[in-house]
């Protein structure tokens, strides 16, 4: 979505006109003239239009997070969609009883449903899907319990792979990683929730109620609309026997599409909707800064390269 960049670029961009007497300054200066040349500024400009507008692919990381922008804005879209009250479910009742509607509404709201865990499965693309979706398999089928710690390994791995901060993406794949050794400091699991949600359902199978019960709360830190893991942290509460924390926790979970808790599920909605959009913000401002950030060290390369190609030592400046 380019035009939401737009408004900043102009700021970025666009320099003041200081009018003639300026100008004139500048012709005086031939050093000055060539720092802040017309190709100084369009280079500047072109990086930052590249970056923001996704033209860029020569840093991954810049690729990787504008992916997670559009996800999250697809995310929010979804979220959406599950409000009963939003304008797309609104359901033409002439003639139909009122059973009949209210089947029509759990259809719609299952195949939103539907659309959100195939987004949280797919985030990374269709190849860490595959992995995700076989690892889930291998999960499901009760007689190859004897696999879980392998399975547990994979997950971790893919949690480290895609979510490990200030590591490069490739950095560790393949690395057998040690779950008491994980440090959450050093996880975004926003990156990819849906590996750490996985892992914390194996725990939970594997009897490990107190670890599945803290993955849960990280990633619901993460997501607090994440439904998966909002269900689960019911279950594996009830399991430790800390029904306060279970009551606590069904609270929040999505309620349910009946004409009795409809109101309800449209409150949870737009609560946890400007939940997602006050995330979206802080993803777009942190690029934002890493982009003018990016583009600064651009010109300043520039002006450098200049200098050095007129012979200029700053040093002889005192």
């Amino acid at each position: 979505d380019s035009h939401r960049y737009d408004n900043d670029r102009n700021v970025s961009i666009d320099g003041d006109d200081d009018g003639d007497e300026n100008s004139e300054a500048d012709d005086e200066d031939p050093l000055l003239q060539s720092s802040l040349s017309d190709v100084d500024i369009t280079r500047a400009a072109s990086t930052l239009d590249k970056l923001l507008l996704g033209d860029d692919d020569s840093d991954p990381t810049y690729s990787s997070e504008r992916t997670r922008i559009l996800n999250l804005e697809r995310e929010i879209q979804l979220l959406s969609r599950l409000d009963p009250d939003h304008p797309l479910n609104r359901i033409d009742d002439d003639g139909a009883d009122e059973q009949g509607i209210q089947n029509v509404l759990r259809t719609t709201q299952e195949e939103a449903l539907d659309k959100l865990w195939a987004l949280w499965y797919g985030e990374r693309g269709p190849l860490n899907e595959r992995k995700l979706r076989l690892y889930e398999e291998r999960l499901m089928d009760v007689r190859v319990s004897s696999a879980w710690p392998e399975v547990l390994d994979h997950y971790l791995g893919l949690v480290y792979e895609h979510c490990g901060v200030g590591v490069d993406e490739s950095e560790g794949v393949g690395e057998k990683r040690r779950l008491e050794d994980v440090d959450f400091d050093q996880l975004d699991l926003g990156k990819w929730i849906e590996p750490a949600n996985r892992l914390a359902t194996l725990l939970f199978l594997m009897g490990r109620l107190a670890e599945s019960k803290a993955w849960c709360e990280r990633i619901l830190a993460e997501k607090p609309w994440h439904v998966g893991a909002l269900s689960g942290i019911v279950v594996v509460c009830l399991k430790l026997n800390d029904e306060e924390s279970a009551k606590t926790w069904a609270m929040r979970a999505l309620p349910g599409v009946s004409p009795q808790t409809r109101r309800l599920r449209s409150e949870w909605v737009k609560t946890n909707v400007n939940l997602a959009k006050r995330k979206l913000e802080e993803l777009e401002d942190d690029l934002r800064k890493k982009v003018v950030a990016r583009a600064e060290v651009s010109v300043e390369t520039t002006n450098r390269a200049m200098m050095d190609s007129v012979g200029f030592d700053d040093s002889a400046w005192q």
